[in-house]
């Protein structure tokens, strides 16, 4: 049985050996937990988002970086995400699903980590039997801070494992890493959302996705929202599965952004008028913009949603 944890471990240790080349910063905390700054004091890189999102899916996926021009000919970074294993790679390891406390800040962890914990509240796990042994384990987490010895304490004992066996890769919402990593999360977020839709996940053999990356704004919340934009309305991804056409037509339109009632409208302005709280959106705005399923069994082609560039040249440059 693959480890999660364990196959992303020599992605992790390459991270460490080229920390400076790659514009991070690789810490030792007092109980020996390992912390990776990836883009919270430290710059990053395009080449540290990329590593960061292969290690959110546990080294079981590939993430490439595309170039994609915009109407005007402008030129805007996008990736490309490929894997054999949707479901070990996002469902047992990307999502964002391990609620962390420092006592000075709190944060959502994701990542290979999660699979060993196997906690109640991440409701992922209520959709698979998979759970991971390894005595090392690996989480991200996105904070204007680095976690410290009590966040770590807490990964330690949910994972079952020693202090000096958690590795933390951290960025900030502003920064090259976090725009990389979160559109490199299309197959996910469409994962997700399946969940909530009643998509047979034993269903899926394949998984591809496309996102267009959100150049990095020095103001959190814009950052954020422009982050999510790409997600709503500038990724598309797309599964290879075997299960019948007529299941795949019933649910495929709940999956894309265009099932909210608040489509239309951009990722900020939602987020302000929720109070600033995930959880009082509308659920179905957390959507990719299309989804294209290719039924193997027979051999059919699904498709529901459509990319939005007018709405990215908005978020993005105010332009529209």
């Amino acid at each position: 049985m693959i480890s999660v944890n364990q196959n992303a471990m020599p992605k992790v240790r390459f991270i460490i050996d080229h920390a400076e080349a790659l514009g991070c910063r690789h810490l030792v905390l007092k109980n020996g937990a390992h912390v990776i700054d990836m883009g919270v004091h430290e710059k990053g890189s395009f080449e540290a988002g990329r590593l960061f999102a292969e290690v959110s899916m546990a080294d079981l996926a590939t993430c490439e970086l595309r170039d994609y021009r915009l109407p005007g000919d402008i030129s805007v970074l996008a990736v490309e995400v490929r894997t054999a294993q949707p479901a070990l790679a996002c469902l047992c390891s990307q999502i964002g699903g391990f609620p962390l406390s420092s006592g000075v800040f709190a944060a959502i962890g994701s990542g290979p980590a999660r699979a060993k914990a196997a906690l109640t509240v991440d409701h992922s796990f209520q959709y698979t039997d998979y759970r991971d042994t390894s005595d090392e384990v690996l989480i991200g987490i996105q904070a204007n801070s680095l976690p410290d010895e009590t966040m770590a304490g807490q990964v330690a004992r949910d994972c079952r494992v020693e202090p000096k066996n958690v590795y933390f890769l951290a960025h900030k919402t502003s920064s090259v890493v976090a725009s990389i990593q979160v559109s490199a999360r299309i197959m996910e977020q469409t994962i997700n959302k399946m969940m909530k839709k009643g998509f047979d996940l034993n269903a899926l053999e394949f998984a591809r996705g496309f996102c267009i990356v959100a150049p990095v704004d020095p103001d959190p919340e814009e950052a954020m929202g422009k982050i999510n934009d790409c997600l709503l309305y500038g990724g598309r991804s797309e599964f290879w599965v075997k299960w019948e056409d007529p299941q795949i037509q019933a649910i495929l339109p709940n999956l894309v952004t265009e099932s909210s009632k608040d489509y239309g409208r951009l990722f900020k302005e939602l987020f302000i008028e929720a109070e600033r709280d995930f959880y009082k959106m509308d659920l179905d705005i957390h959507s990719p913009a299309a989804v294209q399923v290719w039924n193997l069994n027979s051999g059919k082609m699904f498709r529901a949603g459509r990319l939005r560039e007018d709405l990215i040249l908005k978020s993005f440059f105010g332009i529209g």
